[in-house]
């Protein structure tokens, strides 16, 4: 299995399946490069899809009933070759309300640091410069 090089955080999921006018363009850059990269050099979690969804259906006007839309959204992540999707432990939910008062962050983003940092991830793709508070080098455009 590859070492994963990043870590990729649900806003620049969001900015490319949602076309955003300021970001959408870096973040179709990211998507090219984890689309021609070998499996597992990138990751992120299974939070971000959740979070995507959820983000997605409240920009389209549609809900979480939406099947068509979950399914779009899923595949379209799922889809990425060089992007692995890991799962949640109890053991990240725990050390993410820890490290919400070591780095600053809000839960949300402690849970994605802890998965990154568990992830062995070197980086993290993402425009929230509330990571640059974090281990991790942060990158976006």
């Amino acid at each position: 299995m590859v070492e994963p090089e990043a870590y990729i955080d649900v806003n620049v999921f969001v900015y490319w399946l949602g076309n955003h006018p300021t970001f959408g363009g870096a973040s179709y850059e990211w998507i090219k490069k984890i689309e021609g990269a070998p499996r597992g050099k990138y990751v992120t979690s299974a939070l971000t899809l959740y979070q995507i969804m959820v983000i997605i259906a409240g920009l389209t006007g549609k809900n979480l009933k939406d099947q068509e839309l979950i399914e779009e959204v899923v595949n379209s992540i799922e889809s990425l070759p060089g992007l692995r999707i890991i799962p949640l432990t109890v053991e990240d939910i725990t050390q993410a309300a820890k490290l919400m008062k070591e780095y600053s962050l809000d839960y949300e983003d402690a849970i994605h640091l802890t998965t990154a940092l568990r992830s062995k991830a070197k980086e993290i793709i993402s425009n929230d410069e509330d990571f640059n508070r974090t281990p991790l080098k942060r990158k976006f455009s």
